[in-house]
């Protein structure tokens, strides 16, 4: 993964998914992306351009312009201990209909976090949008009361002894 979306992008790799993923959601018709600063912006930014829609990130520390907020806690992880989101009170009306856009889904935690937010601005969520899904984790169920649709580009089936296994690849249903 860090060989084409870390410490290093694949920027055509990521426009194409992003344009791939943005055509799920075309007909949700959202007005704005909703992501986490700084790994969901490598598929939110292509995602805002097919989309054509302004993109806001969510930060996990308070910036020194940011005056109100809408704040969310999350547990990560990614580092193991809770972390906080905080998207700027002019950034979201309560008119918008919001997509969230992250790298990867695996407990659902932040993007909860995201939807309450989204909830606390009085806005309307319209989807969840991923790059990558730990399938074998349980993310996408732990959302599933929230009534949006959930895609993701990849869908990981498991990771055992180095080998990372997709669940659309032929074989996985006979393991």
């Amino acid at each position: 993964v860090s060989s084409f979306m870390d410490a290093c992008v694949d920027v055509d790799l990521m426009d194409r998914c992003g344009r791939e993923l943005a055509g799920r959601f075309e007909s949700a018709k959202p007005t704005k992306i909703l992501t986490i600063a700084t790994t969901g912006l490598v598929i939110a930014i292509p995602m805002a351009k097919y989309l054509q829609v302004p993109l806001v990130y969510a930060r996990k520390q308070r910036s020194v312009v940011m005056a109100d907020t809408f704040d969310a806690n999350y547990n990560s992880k990614t580092i193991g201990e809770d972390q906080q989101l905080l998207v700027s009170q002019d950034h979201i009306d309560e008119d918008e209909r919001v997509l969230i856009v992250d790298d990867f889904l695996s407990s659902g935690s932040s993007q909860k976090a995201l939807l309450r937010i989204i909830s606390e601005a009085g806005a309307e969520a319209v989807g969840v949008g991923v790059l990558l899904e730990k399938e074998y984790e349980a993310g996408r169920v732990s959302l599933s009361g929230f009534g949006v649709p959930v895609e993701s580009v990849v869908r990981i089936a498991s990771v055992k002894d180095g080998v990372i296994q997709l669940l659309e690849e032929d074989g996985y249903d006979k393991m």
